[in-house]
């Protein structure tokens, strides 16, 4: 599993040396899981308040999950960044790893990575007033 997370993280990496370093950055990640353990991953993420702490690493406009209408098993993670040293600051943050330890716990994989960045990035998200800073 540790080859898989470094491979993600080794493949996030390259994908951003391509990105505007000023640039808003928004990563959607699919995993999959048995037995229900995509949503006992995210009730711990948010129980145990990882989630919390990454959602305030400074930069972090967004840190959301979805689970998929036609997959049982599937979780869609869309975290939005302010720019490429937001990101860089969540990667070296203690609560990187430990959602990585819940991901190992739980079983989570099937990755599936995709990065974007706005045309016109706003200058905060409009839709959760308690996020803005």
């Amino acid at each position: 599993m540790k080859t898989k997370l470094f491979f993600v993280f080794a493949f996030m990496l390259f994908m951003l040396s391509s990105l505007n370093g000023n640039a808003q950055i928004t990563i959607n990640i699919r995993y999959t899981a048995e037995n229900g353990n995509a949503r006992k991953y995210v009730e711990e993420m948010e129980s145990s308040g990882i989630a919390a702490k990454i959602r305030a690493v400074e930069g972090c406009l967004g840190y959301d999950y979805f689970y998929p209408a036609d997959d049982p098993n599937g979780l869609l993670l869309i975290d939005s960044w302010e720019d490429q040293a937001a990101l860089n600051r969540y990667h070296s943050s203690p609560a990187m790893q430990e959602a990585a330890a819940l991901r190992e716990k739980y079983g989570l994989g099937g990755r599936t990575v995709r990065m974007f960045t706005p045309v016109t990035p706003p200058s905060r998200r409009q839709d959760n007033p308690e996020r803005q800073q």
